[in-house]
């Protein structure tokens, strides 16, 4: 574990705190972090109860997978996300479900515990910022409703990758790279549709160019828009590309042009 100064490797956490005050935050916001390997994770080892923030991811990808019955739904959590895994609602909920995480991609995590919470009470801009980080996973959350509402997988598939790309891609010529290791089926997971029919809806898309598979993750058309790129009946809207405030999801960049926005400097 090691101590790291937050608004050094996230600034955007700061950018609405004045000039003169941002130096004074940046001394205060320092948290430790904690390095995770990939595969399964417990998160519970972590919990700054209900005085700190929670976790601050920092880098890597992970996977929160929720099981009802035998339905599955997931949702992706990378760089600049806020999140408490040890707060669920099975124990209240009349619906019983159970929650479990992956590490696709090793995550470093910055730990808001409640000293930290104390340290940067003064700078009430640091709060806001977090909530701004929470309540963003709430829109992807959206997002991916609006996504598994599609009729056709191969729909469903396209709209997931640019959303992706949105948040972790880097372009590359005429390609944008998306580097998260999606598997079948846990793409199934993500759009609502059973591994089978996810391998079939992907062979469609690679044959027409849409999107290929590469070793760390997949590679979608950019010269194909998302307009064009959805099957049948059904087309993408010109909303797929949605933007936040954060560094790490603003317009894609060539490759070797700028910073990175797929993990946090």
């Amino acid at each position: 574990m090691t101590t790291v100064q937050l608004l050094r490797l996230d600034p955007d956490l700061g950018a609405s705190l004045p000039e003169g005050r941002r130096s004074v935050a940046a001394r205060a916001a320092v948290a430790r972090a904690v390095e995770i390997p990939r595969g399964s994770w417990v998160g519970d080892e972590l919990d700054t109860s209900s005085s700190g923030f929670g976790l601050l991811v920092l880098s890597g990808i992970l996977c929160r997978r929720v099981v009802q019955s035998q339905c599955y739904g997931a949702e992706l959590i990378g760089p600049g996300d806020l999140m408490r895994p040890w707060d669920r609602i099975g124990e209240w909920s009349t619906i019983p479900t159970e929650s479990s995480w992956t590490v696709i991609e090793p995550a470093r995590v910055a730990i808001l515990d409640a000293e930290f919470s104390r340290r940067t009470a003064p700078f009430p801009e640091l709060a806001v910022a977090m909530m701004q980080r929470s309540l963003m996973r709430s829109r992807y959350l959206a997002m991916l409703i609006a996504i598994v509402s599609q009729r056709r997988i191969e729909t469903r598939l396209t709209m997931l990758f640019w959303h992706l790309a949105d948040r972790f891609g880097q372009r590359r010529g005429e390609w944008v790279h998306v580097p998260v290791p999606l598997t079948h089926s846990l793409l199934g997971e993500l759009v609502a549709a059973r591994r089978p029919s996810v391998t079939t809806a992907l062979s469609g898309l690679q044959r027409r160019g849409i999107v290929h598979r590469e070793a760390d993750g997949w590679r979608l058309s950019a010269t194909a828009s998302p307009e064009r790129a959805a099957v049948g009946e059904e087309s993408l809207p010109p909303t797929i590309h949605p933007r936040t405030p954060q560094s790490r999801a603003q317009p894609l960049q060539a490759e070797g042009a700028g910073a990175s926005h797929d993990t946090v400097h």
